[in-house]
């Protein structure tokens, strides 16, 4: 809440806090299922406290929405995220073990929503603002949407950007070529596709000063290094998740998995552009203006009461 808040205040714009409660909830081996509508009552009193908290920390100046619903975290967050500019999700390290068995909210989310997400680790405290942003691309082709996004979130923060490209041969591989002609070679190719991504991302923030970092080394331990003291790290997403959320974090790719749970900032992974970005924004601005009941998860209108009837999210 304290990172969404900073963020709110930054954008102008209010918070949405929502809360997800499982329509059946075991809490024993000898005691009955506890049905949803309880829950619903535990998860207003919840979303009141975290209301309390943002007022606590933004004196009062963050308007906030609150919704609490019935259903899976996952796919409410998702459908949250059609109506939202960003979702801010805390995530919790867990055992391998535990994820197959119950997955990942802030995977899954990631793996489908349509606005960027923000994954804020457990134990991120941030003091003071380090302005520094980094940005993590791999040369494909929605290198170009993180760049421009990170670009623009540097220009907001008054940050310095670093832009990360790294790669390395399976270790399979470097005992059959010879490795250092590889890594020259890829030095070469890499530089020159990054620094005309850069240049074009650059172009329309001349004000943001930004360093190329080209590192020929494991892709997920470079950027967990590069993660540690920023105030962001921002990543791109290649495709949708299309296997449903409770195998989304098998649809994910490792690398971003592997910065999500163990980078030590704040992770924003920025989704795809749709193929015809123009043709979707009428349908978005459309969409804005519907009803409330044509999403399964939509925001209180301006005229409801705060902590009206509401759905839920939960942090992974």
């Amino acid at each position: 809440m304290a990172y969404a808040v900073r963020r709110a205040e930054r954008e102008s714009c209010p918070l949405w806090l929502i809360n997800a409660v499982h329509e059946i909830v075991p809490v024993g081996p000898m005691l009955p299922l506890i049905s949803g509508e309880p829950l619903v009552d535990v998860g207003h009193q919840l979303l009141a406290e975290a209301k309390e908290v943002v007022e606590d920390l933004s004196n009062g100046t963050v308007p906030v929405r609150l919704q609490v619903a019935l259903g899976p975290a996952i796919d409410l967050l998702v459908a949250a995220a059609e109506r939202a500019r960003l979702v801010v999700l805390g995530h919790r390290s867990t055992s391998m073990l535990e994820r197959m068995f119950s997955g990942s909210t802030t995977f899954g989310v990631v793996s489908r929503a349509v606005c960027p997400v923000v994954s804020v680790p457990h134990d991120w405290v941030q003091e003071a603002d380090a302005h520094r942003v980094v940005a993590a691309v791999d040369g494909s082709r929605c290198s170009a949407d993180v760049l421009e996004h990170a670009f623009a979130v540097a220009e907001e923060r008054d940050a310095r950007l670093e832009i990360v490209h790294c790669w390395r041969l399976d270790p399979f591989y470097s005992y059959l070529v010879d490795e250092w002609s590889v890594q020259e070679e890829w030095g070469i190719q890499a530089r020159g596709i990054i620094d005309g991504l850069v240049d074009a991302a650059a172009h329309d923030h001349p004000d943001v000063p930004f360093e190329l970092h080209l590192e020929y080394a494991n892709i997920p331990d470079t950027l967990v290094r590069h993660s540690a003291g920023a105030d962001l790290m921002v990543m791109g997403r290649h495709g949708h998740g299309a296997l449903g959320s409770r195998m989304i974090s098998a649809v994910l790719g490792s690398v971003t998995r592997a910065v999500l749970q163990h980078a030590r900032c704040p992770v924003e992974v920025v989704p795809p552009r749709p193929p015809m970005e123009a043709s979707r924004e009428p349908a978005v601005t459309a969409q804005a203006q519907a009803s409330p009941s044509d999403s399964p998860l939509s925001p209180p209108v301006a005229a409801e009461p705060l902590g009206g009837l509401s759905t839920g999210g939960t942090s992974s």
